[in-house]
């Protein structure tokens, strides 16, 4: 069964192997990627504290850290971002995801995605929500359409689709 599981500092090992299997790419950044093990605690409460708009640099809005679970198993990761500023409707979006590696072409990028929407509409997100995509990754734009994505926008560094 897939679900979504809330960044914790509770989050083990499990988590921490999965995200050294999500390298930056394609204007996803991981920023564990390639971290100490000693890191990973610090950096989990950094994404538990934002979820709650604690600790946040100027340019950043609260945000939530989501791992799609496959029967208790992490598989990927996504990010919800609780609004936009004007800077983060051209450079970001609301929904951020990215698949482990070794989990990818299974399906899980559509799963995370249409889970990430839902709890959005959850949380009381009402306004259109905006997923921003590297124009190369085809994976991706595919897995925007799947879940209902209009693509309204194009430029060199991005594909900009909408969910209403």
């Amino acid at each position: 069964m897939l679900y979504l599981q809330k960044a914790a500092l509770t989050d083990g090992r499990e988590v921490y192997e999965m995200l050294q299997r999500i390298p930056p790419e394609n204007g996803f950044l991981n920023s564990c990627y390639q971290m100490d093990w000693a890191e990973f605690p610090n950096w989990l409460a950094k994404r538990v504290n934002m979820a709650q708009g604690i600790g946040l640099e100027d340019w950043q809005v609260p945000s939530t850290t989501y791992w799609l679970m496959d029967d208790g198993i992490p598989v990927a990761m996504g990010s919800l971002r609780h609004r936009l500023t004007d800077v983060l409707r051209e450079r970001g979006g609301h929904i951020g995801y990215a698949v482990d590696s070794a989990k990818q072409g299974r399906g899980y990028g559509k799963a995370l995605l249409g889970l990430m929407i839902q709890e959005a509409r959850r949380m009381g997100i009402t306004e259109e929500l905006l997923v921003t995509i590297h124009p190369d990754n085809t994976a991706s734009r595919r897995v925007a359409e799947a879940n209902g994505g209009e693509l309204r926008r194009e430029t060199a560094e991005r594909v900009y689709y909408w969910f209403a």
